[in-house]
């Protein structure tokens, strides 16, 4: 039996999302806004079919929303995140190999039967994942992963596959690649794309079909990775572990501008404490810290200042990284500046299995292990309850500084207090 990759992911996610958690607004016209509820940044199909654009502004749009009635969401990245986790680890106990490619997205593998039909697999699959989660998703199958992400825009386009698509039993793909543009072939960048539009190729079918020398002389081994895998031999393999980090990176905008230093160094401070979470969760220790903070990029006065610090013994320590950001907060901050977005980057980061110790001094040694116990307690029950119970004086901090959520959606999934409760007589 040969092996088939699939591409697995999650329609109209971010939407699909907050209808799952809200009964209310299922088969019905929604749309999702970015950070500051700026812009439209995800559709249900409903929307989709009224014809609203996606990447406008909201303001724009505001009183046609409203005409037409269709709801309207801030981001909900927490409950998003939760939905993902939950999608991952089911596909992961039905999948021979997964590759998470993105919070919607992921890429897979399974033996192909005898009948060699995996169409049932799919519609359980599929029944699954909507049973246990409630969402639907789309099952793209094929002999590579390029194939597969053609498979799962089929399954999306052509209505009676009913979600699910395989070209790899297919023995003439010459039509269904001809249906797909080139620009929406996966590893097809811009200017790729904008080459091989001058040279004539516009659809999957003539990439593949194209000369390979042109394409080796203008893009090299790439360029040919990606019409090989059209041909359909295996040139991307399927990735279980991710790559190492080599940064962690916390910003944010802010629903209103920031000018006076102690604002901006609890925004810094709240940061780092997430970052250095993050550090400890992945097992890693930074020795270079950067602190950032930028105006609207559209102000007469725009300014943008950042500041970078060597820890001289990498750390995922808490404590030491709000010192060392307070210090170059301090150095970025200019009065006067309408600040709309700061951000905190941890770098040069590496294993925390091989940490630097000092020799000969029993006493910096105990106290460093200490404060790594407390880091990993409080880690321990912020994680269990999913908010900060316990956090560093410093940044229990009213939030109004925040990014705007006007129309945010509650977090069922992941805050307690946000369950219903029901009574029974």
């Amino acid at each position: 039996m040969s092996k088939v990759i699939l591409q697995i992911d999650g329609n109209n996610f971010y939407a699909s999302c907050e209808q799952m958690i809200d009964p209310s607004i299922r088969g019905k016209a929604l749309v999702v806004l970015s950070n500051n509820d700026g812009c439209i940044i995800a559709r249900s199909s409903e929307a989709r079919k009224m014809g609203i654009p996606m990447g406008q502004p909201y303001f724009k749009l505001k009183n046609k929303l409203t005409q037409l009635n269709i709801n309207v969401r801030s981001s909900n990245y927490e409950l998003y995140g939760d939905i993902s986790n939950r999608l991952m680890q089911l596909l992961k106990k039905n999948c021979e190999e997964l590759e998470i490619y993105s919070i919607d997205e992921a890429f897979g593998t399974i033996k192909r039967p005898k009948e060699k039909c995996l169409y049932k697999w799919g519609k359980d699959l599929r029944a699954l994942v909507y049973q246990n989660i409630g969402i639907p998703i789309s099952i793209g199958i094929g002999e590579t992963k390029v194939l597969s992400k053609i498979s799962n825009h089929l399954a999306k386009k052509i209505q009676n596959k009913s979600g699910i698509f395989d070209i790899g039993i297919i023995v003439n793909k010459d039509p269904y690649l001809n249906q797909i543009k080139v620009d929406k072939v996966w590893g097809i960048g811009k200017r790729m794309s904008i080459w091989l539009k001058s040279k004539g190729i516009t659809s999957a079918l003539e990439l593949r079909d194209m000369s390979s020398n042109q394409i080796k002389e203008q893009y090299g081994v790439v360029g040919l990775r990606t019409q090989s895998e059209l041909k359909g031999n295996i040139c991307i393999p399927i990735k279980e572990t991710s790559l190492d980090r080599k940064q962690i990176c916390i910003s944010r905008s802010f629903s209103y501008p920031i000018d006076s230093l102690e604002e901006l160094n609890q925004v810094i401070i709240k940061f780092v404490l997430i970052a250095s979470a993050k550090l400890r969760k992945y097992n890693k220790l930074s020795s270079a810290i950067t602190v950032f903070t930028t105006t609207n990029t559209h102000s007469k006065e725009f300014y943008k200042s950042e500041s970078t610090e060597k820890i001289e013994i990498p750390t995922s320590d808490s404590r030491i990284m709000i010192k060392k950001s307070l210090g170059l907060t301090k150095k970025i901050f200019k009065p006067y500046r309408k600040l709309k977005k700061a951000g905190v980057i941890l770098h040069k980061l590496q294993s925390n299995k091989y940490t630097q110790k000092l020799l000969f001094n029993e006493k910096i040694i105990q106290n460093e292990f200490n404060q790594d116990r407390l880091n990993y307690i409080i880690d321990e029950i912020n994680n269990r309850s999913d908010r900060d119970i316990i956090n560093w004086g410093s940044s229990i901090i009213e939030k109004e500084w925040g990014p705007r959520r006007e129309k945010l959606s509650s977090i069922k999934t992941t805050d307690i207090e946000s369950i219903p409760i029901i009574y029974a007589n």
